[in-house]
C-alpha cells in the first residue's frame, strides 16, 4: 500500500525524530497519528511547530492534523508503525508487545541503533516479514538551544544532512520509502540496515562517549583524541565480531585520533546549528540510551576475549558503579 492510497501511519514517541517523520509522512498524504505517554496528550493535540533548516532560511512550519493515542491496545488499523522512542524504551514493560499485537498486519519500522534493538522487535512483532529496520539520516533537535535566538517561538529544528538519506531494509522496505519520499523526507532501500549503520553507530558511541567525559568541549575531545579513537575502534571490533565481517575501509579511516580532531573543526562550519550546544543537549537528553551502548560494547568485548581497555577508561569515568 503506498501513502496514495490512504496508508495511515503511526509514530510511538513526538519527540525530535518522531516529529520530522510524522510531519513528512502527512505531507506525502499519509493520516499520521502519535502514541504518547498520558502527560504528553494535550501538548500534542495542541501541535508542533517544525523548523527545516535550510541554507536560505525557511519559515516555521505547523503540524496539527493528526490523531493522538495514548495506550499501545489503541493501534489497531494503522499499516505502519514508526517506533522512534529511544532503546532503553524498547525493553521497558509489555508495552510493545501489546503494540505489535494490537496491529498484526502493520508493518513495524524501529529505528534505535542498540546491538539488540532489532531482535527485540522482531520478537514483539512475531513475524519478521513485517519489520522494517530503519535509521535516522537527519539532525533534529527541540529549539532554541541555549543562546539560540533565531526562532520566534519553541519548535522542533532539523536538518537533512547533504547526499544523507535515511536507509531502510526488509521485506516491506519499498512501501516505507515510497511513502517517506513521498513527503520529500530522503530515504532509500538498503539491502542490510544492519550492516549499513553497524560501524558508524560503534563509532559515534565512542565519539559521544570522549566527548561526555571532556565536558562536552570539542577543544577537549581534540585533546583526548586518542582515547576517543581507540575507544571507537573497539566499538567497531565488537561489532564486527557479532556480525561476522571486518569493519569497512571508511569507518576503519574515521575511527583515528587526526580524524576526530578532525570532525570537530569541520562541523561547527558546516552544520547550521552550534554543533557543541547540540551535542551537549541532544546526548544528554537521551544519555540513558548512549550509556546503555556503551556498557553493551564493553560487555560483549569482554565476553569475546576483545580488546576493550578504550571503553572500560571511557565507562569508569561517565557510569556509575
Amino acid at each position: 500500500m503506498t501513502c496514495t492510497d490512504g496508508m495511515r501511519a503511526l509514530i510511538v514517541g513526538a519527540g525530535a525524530v518522531g516529529q520530522v517523520f510524522g510531519y513528512h509522512l502527512a505531507r506525502g498524504g499519509a493520516r499520521v497519528g502519535f502514541l504518547v505517554k498520558p502527560k504528553y496528550a494535550d501538548e500534542a493535540r495542541r501541535g508542533y511547530t517544525l523548523y527545516p533548516l535550510k541554507p536560505r532560511g525557511a519559515p516555521p512550519e505547523r503540524f496539527t492534523d493528526f490523531d493522538v493515542l495514548t495506550e499501545p491496545g489503541q493501534a489497531a488499523g494503522w499499516d505502519q508503525v514508526y517506533i522512534t522512542v529511544a532503546s532503553t524504551a524498547l525493553h521497558r514493560g509489555t508495552w510493545l508487545a501489546e503494540l505489535c499485537a494490537a496491529c498484526p498486519d502493520a508493518t513495524i519500522i524501529p529505528l534505535q541503533p542498540g546491538l539488540d534493538d532489532h531482535a527485540t522487535v522482531v520478537a514483539a512483532a512475531k513475524d519478521p516479514a513485517r519489520v522494517v529496520a530503519g535509521s535516522i539520516g537527519f539532525l533534529s533537535y527541540h529549539a532554541p538551544l541555549p543562546g539560540e535566538t533565531r526562532f520566534a517561538e519553541p519548535g522542533m529544528a532539523y536538518w537533512f544532512f547533504p547526499g544523507q538519506k535515511s536507509p531502510f531494509s526488509g521485506a516491506r522496505a519499498g512501501d516505507v520509502v515510497a511513502a517517506l519520499r513521498a513527503g520529500k523526507l530522503p530515504a532509500k532501500v538498503v539491502r542490510n540496515v544492519g550492516l549499513e549503520v553497524a560501524f558508524p553507530s560503534a563509532m559515534l558511541s565512542a565519539f559521544v562517549a570522549a566527548l561526555e567525559a571532556g565536558g562536552w568541549s570539542f577543544a577537549a575531545l581534540r585533546k583526548n583524541a586518542a582515547l576517543g579513537a581507540r575507544a571507537a575502534r573497539e566499538a567497531m571490533a565488537v561489532a564486527a565480531n557479532d556480525l561476522g565481517v571486518r569493519a569497512p575501509f571508511g569507518p576503519r579511516l574515521a575511527a583515528r585520533a587526526f580524524m576526530f580532531r578532525m570532525i570537530t573543526r569541520l562541523a561547527p562550519i558546516i552544520a547550521p546549528v552550534d554543533m557543541e550546544a547540540y551535542m551537549r543537549a541532544h546526548f544528554t537528553k537521551v544519555g540513558d540510551q548512549m550509556h546503555e551502548h556503551l556498557r553493551a560494547y564493553a560487555a560483549r568485548g569482554h565476553a569475546a576475549s576483545l580488546e576493550v581497555s578504550a571503553l572500560d577508561e571511557l565507562a569508569k569515568r561517565l557510569l556509575p558503579g
